[in-house]
């Protein structure tokens, strides 16, 4: 089982923003969205 800092649920350009913004400072982030 993966752990990670933070995850986000939504794929939409506030969602990429966020996701993108807390790799950045070095959390260990999860992105998901529905196909």
């Amino acid at each position: 089982m993966n752990r990670y800092d933070v995850v986000i649920a939504g794929g939409g350009h506030a969602g990429t923003e966020a996701a993108l913004a807390t790799a950045r400072l070095g959390f260990k982030t999860a992105l998901v969205t529905v196909k």
